[in-house]
């Protein structure tokens, strides 16, 4: 049965009471809880971008920053595992129909997660595809998933590397415990040991053909979803994922100023500068959300009417996806003073709030300065060259 839009963020909405209530224990196991995941999946909401030959939805892509803004209120981590279990969802429907066909025909809900090399991480190409060896880190939702999808950086004489996907089982790769980390603990993002493992070439996904236009999958997979460019518009679940918590974050200290009064019987409530920084900071989620959305519709736009974006239009979604960060990190500092005393405390919602907002802006592809740089010197005529854009 078809399942609209709206019903999946309502699904997502439901969520959040229950995961509010599991939030403080997943931080401290470092890890997104049993209950989480079996609550996703009842849901449906890992498999909103899978395609509808295997039993997904083909959703559009702003549907992702609208889920994440709706789990992100009830817990950042498991915002962040879902989102980018869906995004690979996504990403493996661009794939080869053949490389679908092995990890979804037999099991359509398989889960992908991702990682990226850690120190001392190699490849090589041999006959028939690559050999990787040693660590690949930052694996979110790599307990739930049963593939892993890696990124791989393949030296290029005389240019930069060439960057793939590689697909890798579960049963090839050891999970290793080095998750230890102040914000989004719980998303357990650990990394895998790998070695000496061969990925087949048909299991590596060649990011020059999945920067807008046909790729791969979308011989079988015609929607324009599997049309859009992964490193630049797709991917909003990190700055959505930022954008829910800090709208929760702002629903927490709302919900303290309703009920708190000042040791002389003043209700804070009542207060105009409480007034005031709640305004703003709801202001800049809202302002945001909006462009991110914006770009989705953009993005879907141009492909629909059978343009590919260019460099500059890509550096400018990415730019977007940053400045979206940088506004969900200026929310919570807006309010962060309205929490008081209680919200220094370590078992405080609202500081794992603090902390979980700032751990997503440090993701590279959220960095500030990174992207608004490279937007500038763009537009400023400047050279500029990344594998995956």
């Amino acid at each position: 049965m078809d399942v609209t839009r709206e019903e999946f963020v309502d699904r997502a909405s439901a969520l959040v009471p229950a995961l509010r209530e599991r939030a403080a224990t997943a931080e401290q196991d470092r890890r997104m809880s049993k209950e989480t995941h079996k609550d996703f999946l009842a849901a449906d909401l890992y498999r909103i971008f899978q395609p509808k030959r295997f039993g997904g939805y083909e959703m559009d892509l702003g549907l992702m920053v609208d889920v994440a803004c709706e789990v992100g209120r009830g817990c950042g981590s498991s915002a962040w595992n879902l989102t980018n279990i869906a995004v690979q969802g996504w990403i493996q429907g661009m794939h080869l129909p053949e490389v679908q066909e092995e990890v979804w025909a037999d099991n359509p809900k398989a889960l992908i997660a991702s990682s990226f090399p850690g120190k001392g991480s190699s490849v090589k190409w041999v006959d028939g595809g690559l050999v990787v060896d040693g660590l690949w880190s930052f694996a979110s939702g790599v307990d739930f998933a049963d593939w892993n999808n890696l990124q791989i950086f393949v030296p290029r004489e005389g240019g930069p590397p060439d960057h793939y996907f590689g697909l890798v089982p579960k049963s090839e790769f050891e999970i290793v415990d080095d998750w230890f980390v102040t914000g989004l603990a719980a998303t357990g993002s650990r990394s895998i040991k790998l070695s000496k493992v061969f990925i087949p070439e048909r299991r590596l996904q060649f990011t020059s053909n999945i920067k807008g236009g046909d790729s791969p999958g979308s011989a079988i997979n015609p929607s324009t979803l599997y049309k859009l460019p992964v490193f630049s518009v797709g991917l909003k679940h990190f700055s959505g994922s930022a954008l829910g918590i800090a709208r929760g974050g702002i629903e927490l200290v709302e919900e303290d100023m309703l009920a708190r009064k000042t040791v002389t019987g003043m209700t804070l409530a009542e207060q105009p500068s409480v007034w005031l920084r709640i305004a703003e900071a709801g202001a800049q989620v809202d302002a945001a959300w909006a462009l991110l959305l914006k770009d989705c519709i953009d993005a879907e736009r141009m492909l629909d009417q059978g343009h590919k974006p260019s460099v500059e239009q890509c550096l400018k979604w990415r730019r977007n996806d940053a400045y979206a960060g940088r506004l969900a990190v200026n929310a919570i500092e807006h309010v962060y003073s309205l929490a008081g005393g209680r919200g220094l405390s370590s078992g405080s919602a609202f500081q794992r709030a603090w902390k979980d907002v700032h751990a997503a802006v440090q993701q590279m592809l959220m960095s500030w300065d990174m992207h608004a740089l490279n937007y500038g010197k763009v537009r400023m005529g400047q050279p500029f060259s990344d594998p995956r854009v």
